[in-house]
């Protein structure tokens, strides 16, 4: 049971990494503590997939003009 338990993570790590595919903004939507943890470690350097960078700012942005409009 250990086993399983630590392989877990590592199984979760691969499946989000996609085989070198970013994370789509499909999945940054749905996902927002993933989002903010790719903006925080877009923001301090440490995230190196520009275009995750780029996915996460852009469905952070849209989410927020969405509150700032009010739901339909």
């Amino acid at each position: 049971m250990k086993g399983i338990a630590a392989a877990l993570p590592v199984l979760a790590a691969t499946f989000l990494s996609g085989c070198g595919q970013p994370i789509g903004k499909a999945d940054l939507k749905t996902d927002p503590k993933l989002r903010a943890e790719i903006l925080a470690a877009c923001a301090n350097g440490t995230h190196t997939d520009a275009q995750e960078c780029s996915n996460a700012k852009d469905v952070e942005n849209a989410d927020k003009l969405e509150r700032s409009l009010g739901h339909k």
